[in-house]
């Protein structure tokens, strides 16, 4: 065997060795020149002879090719400029490619440590973001040892379906098992896990671990939540429970009476209305300063007729407390609303359905929707109570039109005469 035959054999196994473990891990082997890939017309678009198109792009100085997953090549120069674009981003940014390694623990203590530190972030919200991190640990137990680079979009898919259909489903307060329609956990629970997966796996694309978040690809989607249908008692209805209230007979009643009507008088959250101090009613400007709220930014309420007979009724009896006292005796007050909803026989409500009743009230009124939004403490000029209370406005636009006239043409006045 001469040794240019040897070196010919050699060359055709090595060409063999090469394709047969690009096609086996689906990763191109990092030189164009090498057999069984095909330089396309378009830059940095290489197509494998197993029919994928890759992407050979560089960030920070460094190669990275990348599969695009499809045999189509509209899909692949579609999908090579989203890339391209991410590369851009994250050279105006000055992110480099990492070179060493990190675990999804460490990411996690990362965005654990930036959102506790934040003041910007309701205390409510921190709650919801860390039980996301809780939900996501327990799902998948050993995603914490993960270097960071390793988890994939099929990997986190396969999560999400898990998480969505084997989950033990949600059993309502007395009843013996789940309801029919109940599948796995609910849209908002498994929306906390994904949302916590994606701002963690966002901080390995800001510091360059990561080049693209699997997380967000657009094959995984946040669950459905379903809207629930607002189901309110009548001005009618709503004086009668808090009469029932009054004449419950027992240590507490006018106590829970106060808190339901304060609650429906101005729209507060029951937190906001558990923090309000006599220091914060003025009488004067017939405003109620809301001190705790959701955001953190104090916000004042202004006081209708019915809120500001009832406090000062409440500042008369209680007249020798500080200034620093609170306002309600109570903290909460679920037990006497079912109770005196169940007697007065109108729709159960809980203290946020309150909320709800006074923005519908306000609404059914004739005020605008941003006014409501701004008074109840919405930050978003009114798009989520256009979301949830939008059909009020056309019923009451519905309403008003049907008064609307012209006039009929008298017959005999306008008749003709011939």
């Amino acid at each position: 065997m001469t040794s240019e035959t040897s070196a010919h054999r050699n060359f055709d196994f090595y060409t063999v060795f090469l394709y047969s473990l690009a096609r086996i891990n689906c990763k191109p082997v990092k030189n164009s020149a090498t057999p069984g890939w095909t330089k396309t017309n378009v830059p940095n678009l290489y197509r494998h002879s197993n029919g994928r198109y890759y992407a050979r792009i560089f960030v920070g100085g460094k190669e990275i090719w990348k599969s695009l997953k499809t045999t189509l090549k509209s899909v692949a120069e579609e999908k090579l400029q989203v890339l391209r674009g991410n590369a851009r981003q994250q050279r105006s940014k000055g992110i480099k490619v990492a070179e060493g390694t990190i675990t999804f623990a460490e990411a996690v203590e990362i965005y654990r440590q930036n959102f506790q530190r934040s003041v910007e972030i309701a205390e409510g919200t921190k709650r919801f973001q860390e039980a996301g991190i809780k939900r996501i640990f327990k799902t998948w137990p050993e995603i914490g040892g993960l270097n960071i680079r390793k988890i994939t979009v099929p990997m986190v898919r396969e999560w999400a379906l898990r998480v969505r259909s084997s989950a033990t489903p949600h059993i309502p307060n007395g009843a013996h098992k789940p309801s029919r329609n109940s599948t796995g956990v609910s849209a908002t629970t498994f929306n906390s896990a994904l949302d916590a997966l994606r701002h963690v796996l966002d901080i390995a694309v800001e510091s360059g671990h990561l080049f693209v978040n699997p997380a967000r690809d657009k094959s995984i989607k946040r669950g459905r939540q379903k809207t629930k249908r607002l189901l309110l008692p009548s001005r009618t209805q709503f004086l009668a429970v808090v009469k029932e209230i009054e004449n419950a007979g027992c240590r507490d009643n006018m106590a829970a009476s106060e808190m339901v009507r304060l609650l429906a008088y101005t729209g507060a959250r029951q937190t906001e209305a558990n923090n309000i101090l006599w220091r914060d009613v003025n009488f004067s400007s017939g405003r109620i300063t809301l001190r705790v709220t959701k955001n953190g930014e104090p916000r004042d309420v202004p006081m209708i007729s019915e809120c500001r007979t009832l406090l000062e009724k409440m500042r008369g009896d209680r007249k020798d407390e500080p200034l620093e006292t609170p306002v309600l005796q109570l903290k909460e007050c679920r037990g006497f609303l079912e109770r005196a909803c169940k007697k007065a026989a109108a729709p159960r409500i809980g203290h946020h359905d309150l909320r709800h009743l006074f923005a519908t009230t306000a609404i059914e009124a004739g005020i605008d929707i941003p006014t409501v939004a701004k008074i109840m403490g919405h930050k978003d000029g009114g798009a989520l109570a256009m979301k949830v209370y939008g059909h009020l406005r056309d019923e009451h636009a519905q309403a008003a039109m049907s008064k609307v006239s012209f006039g009929s043409l008298d017959k005999k006045e306008n008749a003709v005469k011939t």
